[in-house]
């Protein structure tokens, strides 16, 4: 944990013991709380930026003017695939 051993470890827990006493359980449980929020929060922005590049990657590709598009395609012997027109039903 850290990369302490059990002697680092006991030590810590002694100092902790003198320093908070009977207050250790509360100190404790609040240093636990502003661990998670803070790993929350670090989740959070991570997921945010990621849309933000997956926004911005997708944003750059498609704003290349559409004739630009269509003759890169073409010079590179892509097929453009049309979707099927919606014929509405006979009555």
């Amino acid at each position: 944990m850290f990369g302490l051993g059990p002697l680092e470890i006991v030590v810590i827990g002694a100092i902790a013991v003198m320093l908070y006493g009977k207050r250790l359980p509360e100190v404790g449980r609040t240093f636990g709380k502003t661990v998670g929020d803070l790993r929350r929060q670090w989740q959070a922005l991570s997921r945010e930026l990621e849309v933000a590049a997956n926004a911005e990657s997708t944003a750059t590709t498609s704003r290349r003017p559409a004739s630009r598009r269509i003759a890169s395609e073409e010079a590179a012997g892509a097929r453009l695939v049309e979707s099927p027109r919606f014929e509405p039903p006979e009555s």
